[in-house]
């Protein structure tokens, strides 16, 4: 059992199936601070996190002129922890950040990350 799992079920979050918005925050957060304190799977997810964000945002720059900003990554983030949080997926008019999470829960998913919508 994999070291996030084991501390995900300590925490009675039944392991990624289960794992909440706060499990995420407190996750990203550990990354951050502290890398050598968490698992190879949280680095992947990180890791998929960061490099599909960057490659998104060189992609749309290149073919339509658009360029993704901070807020724009911030709210989609928002957007994909209230996904684990509910369940939702978020309602929105805004194209680029619409696609930017659905990018991110298509890469997670293609790595054998689970989502919500697997549960």
């Amino acid at each position: 059992m994999s070291e996030l799992r084991q501390n995900l079920l300590q925490q009675g979050c039944g392991g990624l199936k289960k794992m909440n918005a706060i499990d995420v925050e407190g996750l990203l957060g550990r990354v951050t601070e502290d890398p050598q304190s968490v698992s190879e799977e949280v680095k992947e997810v990180f890791s998929i996190l960061a490099d599909t964000t960057l490659d998104f945002r060189d992609r749309k720059l290149k073919e339509f002129g658009i360029t993704l900003t901070v807020e724009d990554v911030r709210i989609a983030l928002g957007w994909l922890l209230e996904f684990y949080r509910s369940d939702q997926i978020p309602q929105t008019n805004h194209q680029i950040r619409h696609d930017l999470f659905e990018t991110w829960i298509t890469h997670l998913k293609a790595a054998g990350k689970s989502t919500p919508t697997d549960r």
